[in-house]
């Protein structure tokens, strides 16, 4: 499979159970805060995606500083639009917390995908 869009699709599908899972396990069976299960499984999601996407999907040929610290900054704007999505989600409009996280993974999603395609893995291949 050479398509990066339908790897990333892919990496995307196993990153969003991953992370859901771990939002889910923490609001059930740690603590009932959104805020904590956030931060726990965006940390999770953004090594879990770091590593298949880096190789696999934008097929990198080692890990390289740049790219990694570029990612971060991708991860760091989408946690950002992900934590204002569910305050106005879940305290404004007080939607279900799991309801209101499927719903902000769609946008996140979408911003990750170009952040990562065209600046953090798309500016040069690394030899």
């Amino acid at each position: 499979m050479k398509n990066p869009s339908v790897k990333f699709v892919i990496v995307g599908i196993l990153n969003t159970i991953v992370g859901l899972s771990v939002y889910t396990v923490y609001l059930k069976f740690i603590q009932d805060n959104y805020l904590q299960a956030l931060i726990l499984s965006h940390v999770i999601g953004v090594a879990h995606s770091y590593l298949w996407n880096n190789r696999w999907t934008f097929q990198q040929k080692r890990y390289n500083a740049k790219s990694g610290m570029k990612f971060m900054l991708v991860y760091i704007i989408t946690f950002f639009v992900n934590l204002f999505l569910l305050t106005l989600l879940v305290d404004t409009i007080g939607m279900n917390k799991l309801i209101a996280q499927a719903t902000a993974l769609f946008l996140t999603t979408v911003i990750s995908f170009f952040g990562h395609k065209y600046w953090s893995f798309g500016a040069s291949k690394n030899s």
